[in-house]
């Protein structure tokens, strides 16, 4: 019987081996009144998997970054994008800018005044402005009349004859063109490096100025002289149907009017990115022809749209200037002569002529970020080849 008893029990050295030893704790000694002790809370900060021995816990979820804008249906960025580029262009270039253009155009200025004092007669022409407010001739006591007052303005421009002051104002339209072109060209390059994030440096706008402004000027040129054709054709074509039906050449000349407007409107969201595409290089007019394709009313209308709100901006500046320092300067000569009135009004040109096209330069930005959109280089562009947008700084 003990032998049995002994087989159906185990050994209690071999239980102790496979279940390991067995610690039992003393249990505290509980008092009357107390409540028993609670079981310890979780913690809500711990990091996710378990401690020793215990299974981890289910880690958190993959990163997901937020979502990129969603392009338009024309594939290009939405019109809050394109107010974020030109508000990054104002805060980081706007001292290039406006120093650049008015550098610019205080040279046309000064050409422009002294163009004219040279050519004009100021005594003639102040004769003729006295003759215009006065009822009788300091000169003769009669009555003024219009062939006294046409012969002192023949008097005080005549100093070119007919055909050379038509090459005077060839030269000065020119010399307008030219310099619009460069600065059109110089605020595009610290407007692209402004709105890529690269640095603005008054060197890279002086240089755009000198090489893409007069490539600028070249695709001007062009285009003015097939427009110039365009219309050539269009009057000679007219001019010769009147002679054999006055009311079909009215009729084609509407027609030809309306379509030729319809043309320039057309051609002008085509190659408004060769404003800023002429900097990069040239071949500027077949790029932007080929980038536009099937994008023609997404880049005219941001294009308008901006156009519309900077002339409002230009407007409100350059009125809010030049109003209180006209009547300052003219104001202090209204008793003067008319010559010196006159080169207070040419003082007064030299102030705010270069200050209105500096300022016109907001319009030129707008086109930078349409562009960016447009561009496929990797510095400037805004689009990636997954047709996101590029986040920019």
């Amino acid at each position: 019987q003990d032998l049995t008893q002994q087989l159906a029990q185990p050994d209690q050295a071999q239980t102790q081996q496979l279940t390991g030893p067995t610690t039992v704790m003393p249990e505290a000694p509980q008092t009357w009144g107390e409540q028993p002790a609670a079981p310890p809370a979780t913690n809500p900060w711990a990091p996710p998997g378990g401690s020793w021995g215990q299974p981890a816990a289910p880690a958190y979820g993959a990163y997901q970054p937020p979502p990129k804008q969603p392009l338009t249906p024309s594939r290009m960025r939405p019109l809050s994008a394109m107010f974020s580029d030109i508000g990054r262009i104002v805060r980081r270039g706007w001292l290039p800018i406006l120093g650049i253009s008015m550098a610019i155009w205080a040279v046309v200025s000064v050409v422009y005044v002294v163009a004219f004092m040279t050519t004009v007669d100021l005594s003639a022409l102040q004769r003729g402005f006295d003759l215009i407010g006065a009822e009788t001739s300091s000169e003769t006591g009669l009555a003024t009349n219009d062939a006294e007052i046409a012969a002192a303005f023949r008097d005080a421009f005549a100093a070119l004859s007919p055909s050379g002051w038509a090459l005077l104002v060839t030269v000065l339209t020119v010399l307008i063109l030219i310099a619009a072109s460069l600065q059109t060209a110089g605020v595009s390059r610290v407007a692209m490096d402004a709105a890529a994030g690269q640095p603005v440096t008054w060197g890279a706008g002086w240089r755009a100025c000198f090489s893409g402004g007069l490539r600028l000027f070249g695709y001007y040129l062009l285009l003015g002289i097939l427009a110039g054709a365009a219309w050539t054709v269009a009057v000679v074509v007219v001019v010769g149907l009147w002679a054999v039906s006055p009311a079909l050449s009215v009729v084609i000349g509407i027609l030809g009017f309306l379509g030729l407007l319809v043309l320039t409107f057309w051609l002008s969201g085509r190659l408004i990115p060769v404003i800023v595409q002429a900097v990069m290089g040239r071949h500027a007019i077949a790029w932007s022809w080929q980038h536009t394709r099937g994008k023609f009313w997404a880049v005219l209308g941001r294009y308008l749209l901006w156009s519309m709100a900077a002339s409002v901006i230009v407007n409100i500046v350059v009125s809010v200037i030049s109003i209180p320092l006209s009547l300052i300067l003219l104001g202090t000569t209204a008793s003067t002569s008319s010559t010196t009135q006159i080169g207070t009004s040419m003082v007064l040109s030299l102030i705010t002529l270069p200050l209105t096209m500096a300022l016109s330069a907001v319009t030129f930005i707008g086109v930078v970020p349409i562009w960016r959109d447009l561009t496929e280089d990797d510095t400037y562009r805004s689009i990636d080849e997954a047709g996101q947008p590029i986040a920019v700084g």
